[in-house]
């Protein structure tokens, strides 16, 4: 859903793990959590709390095998398939870059009743190919959006630098240990 960044230097490093111990390239693991949990951590503190779910929905995810980290709203491409907590976060991308005024279309449509055995019926909302069905759309309208102002808290200030000194933190103790 968010766009993201490469830290700078990172494809020259990542020629390098070849060349690396396994104890080191785990320790790097290690090292990389700990600033995508540092980084989130300075996330929420600068998302918007309207109702906590921004907070809530910033995660980290490390993949060890590739060592990458990705911080923020994660998982939101493929949200239909996935049932979060913290509920559908479609609006950050909204909060983050902000949004023009404009007039947009609204289609409401009617649960249909459906049997679902044992005599039993459930109200479902139908569709097809993900989209709504003609039949079962019950009212159109119009509906005027107001201009927001953007409100980073994914790209928050400093990161780079953050995760830049940590990392040469990192390689200077495990070369010095290395040459010990």
């Amino acid at each position: 859903m968010m766009q993201h960044s490469r830290l700078e230097g990172t494809e020259i490093l990542l020629r390098c793990f070849d060349q690396i111990s396994d104890a080191a390239r785990d320790q790097l693991g290690v090292e990389l959590a700990i600033i995508g949990r540092e980084l989130r951590d300075r996330q929420r503190a600068a998302a918007p709390e309207d109702t906590g779910a921004l907070r809530g929905g910033l995660g980290v995810w490390l993949m060890l095998e590739q060592l990458r980290v990705r911080i923020g709203v994660i998982g939101q491409r493929n949200r239909r398939s996935r049932k979060r907590s913290y509920g559908d976060l479609f609006y950050a991308r909204i909060v983050e870059f902000g949004r023009r005024a404009q007039t947009v279309i609204v289609q409401r449509r009617r649960r249909v009743k459906v049997d679902i055995g044992d005599g039993k019926q459930k109200a479902i909302l139908r569709t097809s190919r993900r989209r709504k069905l003609a039949a079962d759309i019950a009212t159109t309208y119009s509906m005027k959006v107001k201009a927001r102002a953007p409100h980073p808290f994914i790209f928050v200030e400093g990161a780079q630098e953050t995760a830049t000194q940590r990392l040469v933190n990192f390689w200077d103790q495990t070369l010095s240990r290395a040459g010990a």
